[in-house]
C-alpha cells in the first residue's frame, strides 16, 4: 500500500511540475493582430508586449505558434522582431530579434545582443539564454565583433 501511494504521489508531481501538462499563461497586447488557423500560428504588431510568467518582452513584431495539448492551446514558440526589450526579475535583454521555444526553454537574442543584471553586462551578436537553467552562451556574429563582459562597478 506504501509503494501505491507513493507511486500515485510520483506520478501526480510529474503531472503537476511537466511543462506539457501544466499551461502557462500567456497575454500579449498590440496595435494589430492576425490569426492564422491552419499554421497555428498568431502575428502580433506595433507596440507589441508580451506577458509570460516573470517575464516581460517588448518589441515591433511577433509571431506566436502555438500547439494544442490535452485540447488547450499552449505556446510552442515565439520570434521577435525590431526592438526586442525583455525583462525578467533579474535580469534585462535587448536584440534586433529574439526567438523562444517553450519545449526547451531557450531563448536566443541576435543582433546588438545584451544582457545585464545588476552586477554584469553582456555583449554579442548572438546570446543564447536558458530560461530554466539560467546557462548563458554568448557569441560573435559575422561582423567580428568581440563578445564583451563587464561586471563590477563599471557595469552600473
Amino acid at each position: 500500500m506504501k509503494n501505491r501511494l507513493l507511486f500515485f504521489g510520483l506520478c501526480f508531481a510529474l503531472l503537476h511540475f511537466s511543462p506539457i501538462a501544466y499551461a502557462e499563461t500567456m497575454t500579449v497586447d498590440a496595435d494589430r493582430f492576425e490569426l492564422f488557423q491552419e499554421d497555428k500560428r498568431a502575428d502580433f504588431y506595433g507596440h507589441v508586449v508580451v506577458h509570460r510568467h516573470d517575464m516581460v518582452m517588448k518589441a515591433d513584431k511577433v509571431k506566436v505558434w502555438y500547439q494544442e495539448i490535452d485540447g488547450k492551446n499552449e505556446l510552442k514558440s515565439l520570434d521577435a522582431t525590431g526592438h526586442v526589450m525583455i525583462t525578467t526579475k533579474v535580469k534585462q535583454g535587448s536584440a534586433d530579434r529574439a526567438t523562444f521555444e517553450a519545449g526547451s526553454e531557450l531563448l536566443v537574442l541576435t543582433g546588438h545582443a545584451q544582457v545585464k543584471d545588476e552586477n554584469s553586462v553582456l555583449e554579442g551578436e548572438v546570446i543564447e539564454y536558458h530560461t530554466a537553467t539560467e546557462n548563458i552562451k554568448v557569441l560573435k556574429g559575422k561582423s567580428g565583433k568581440q563578445v564583451q563582459f563587464t561586471f563590477g562597478e563599471e557595469a552600473k
